[in-house]
């Protein structure tokens, strides 16, 4: 999936605290699911055993993908692109937990720190930006037409939320849906949000961050990983259909990406 070629001495150690901050809290998880009896050893310290490798998780995901571009798009023009992806993905998160438009009502809790404003934790803008940045990156392979390229990058952000809604709002209450809905709490608003934030950060990255970022080649596996730490945390915890349909999400992605790279060097 990913040569070390690929990646320079910088790239590796972060992909290697990324992964290994995914691995922990899957295994974990899984372990208090097959042993219960380890949950009384845990006690108090189960919080604490959950937040660590989700928050450290959280603070590399940004840090890697403003890294895998850095050499090629030079400075400039990443920390561009984080603050138009952080800005717009900030703002409306801030929206979103005051007024419920666009992605319906809901709320963050005090699982991932101190908030902005006292409503979105710091680590959720710079979130936007990294999976948008790679979804980016995986679009402009699939299509060399603009708005097809922020089409493609909307879709494929609402994939990845697919999986990860249900695994951080029902398997970990990190955010909650007060009214509730449809799928595994979540209210069918809240794709048609992701997708018109996504949206707008795609065109910001299209008309004013300079165009599409030259392809990395570890781009697909961050994708591909980043999209099965919620599938895998959902299966653990009983949310199949999350999990299934995520997967089947991510695979498409994949092989779809895959077969435009095999098909552009040959």
């Amino acid at each position: 999936m990913l040569g070390n070629r690929s990646l320079d001495k910088t790239q590796r150690a972060l992909f290697i605290v990324f992964v290994s901050a995914m691995v922990f809290s899957v295994a974990g998880s899984l372990a208090l699911r097959l042993f219960p009896v380890l949950a009384g050893w845990v006690g108090a310290w189960y919080v604490t055993l959950v937040k660590a490798p989700t928050w450290t998780y959280m603070t590399v995901m940004p840090m890697l993908a403003f890294a895998l571009y850095l050499p090629t798009e030079g400075r400039a023009r990443m920390l561009r692109l984080l603050l138009l992806g952080s800005l717009i993905g900030g703002a409306s998160e801030l929206v979103g937990t005051t007024t419920g438009f666009p992605f319906g009502e809901y709320l963050y809790t005090a699982w991932l720190g101190p908030k902005i404003l006292d409503h979105v934790p710091w680590f959720i803008p710079p979130s936007w930006f990294a999976m948008s940045v790679v979804g980016y990156d995986l679009a402009a392979r699939l299509s060399g037409r603009r708005w097809m390229r922020v089409g493609l990058t909307a879709l494929l952000m609402v994939a990845w939320d697919v999986s990860l809604d249900p695994a951080m709002s029902m398997a970990f209450p990190f955010w909650t849906y007060p009214e509730g809905g449809v799928f595994y709490g979540m209210p069918l608003s809240n794709w048609a949000g992701w997708f018109f934030v996504s949206a707008l950060i795609a065109a910001a990255y299209e008309f004013v961050g300079g165009g599409p970022v030259s392809p990395h080649p570890a781009a697909p596996a961050y994708w591909v990983l980043n999209s099965a730490f919620p599938i895998a945390i959902s299966l653990v915890f009983g949310l199949e259909g999350a999990a299934f349909i995520g997967a089947v999400v991510t695979a498409a992605v994949w092989f779809s990406v895959r077969r435009r790279d095999r098909h552009a060097g040959g």
